[in-house]
């Protein structure tokens, strides 16, 4: 009986461990912009109509016809998930750039500082986790193939807020370029699927 008793116990306990390592989340500050970090989005290439038909050049700051999406990786970097707007307390992700491009530095351009930057991370309890910053001009990052978008360096944290820690900055995170994919880059890859067709004929 006793037996019994301490079996359902120990299965009990399990069940309420799994339910609570289910339900982790953790929370990070989402914003390039911060008294330790300074990671600002810049144009890599000049064009005579950017995004939003002004003229840029390479290293002008991008403005608030891009928007910024986090992705973090619970595994090591392997697979990233994208934070949406569904996230919790988030309804405004992903989060948009202040300023306008044409005009450096006007109204912090370059940078997104979201009203409430506080980012929960589903699934979350504890060990390392990875970031990337998407920035893109357009529906999505996926959707923006062909427009101008760009992708910040993998951020390793060490570890981040969970309960009621207050959460931190993604320290570490580094400045990038966005930029649009030139023609001949599409030119480059069909010539390379056509050439696969052809091997594969004669074969």
């Amino acid at each position: 009986m006793k037996r019994k008793i301490l079996a359902s116990l120990l299965g009990i306990t399990a069940s309420l461990a799994l339910v609570a390592s289910s339900q982790g989340q953790g929370f990070v500050a989402f914003a390039n912009y911060a008294p330790d970090v300074n990671a600002p989005v810049t144009f890599a290439t000049s064009a005579a109509v950017g995004p939003a038909g002004n003229a840029v050049t390479a290293g002008m700051a991008v403005g608030s016809e891009f928007t910024a999406a986090l992705l973090y990786s619970l595994d090591g970097g392997t697979t990233f998930n994208l934070l949406t707007q569904a996230q919790s307390g988030n309804a405004g992700y992903p989060a948009s750039f202040l300023g306008v491009d044409g005009t450096v530095g006007n109204n912090g351009a370059g940078y997104f500082v979201p009203a409430n930057p506080i980012v929960a991370i589903p699934g979350y309890t504890s060990g390392s986790i990875q970031f990337i910053v998407q920035a893109y001009h357009g529906a999505s990052y996926a959707a923006a193939a062909s427009d101008w978008r760009g992708q910040s360096p993998v951020l390793t944290l060490a570890s981040i807020a969970t309960g009621t820690t207050q959460p931190g900055d993604l320290v570490g995170l580094q400045a990038f370029t966005v930029a649009v994919p030139e023609p001949t880059v599409f030119a480059l890859a069909g010539l390379g699927a056509a050439a696969l067709m052809i091997v594969r004929r004669k074969k």
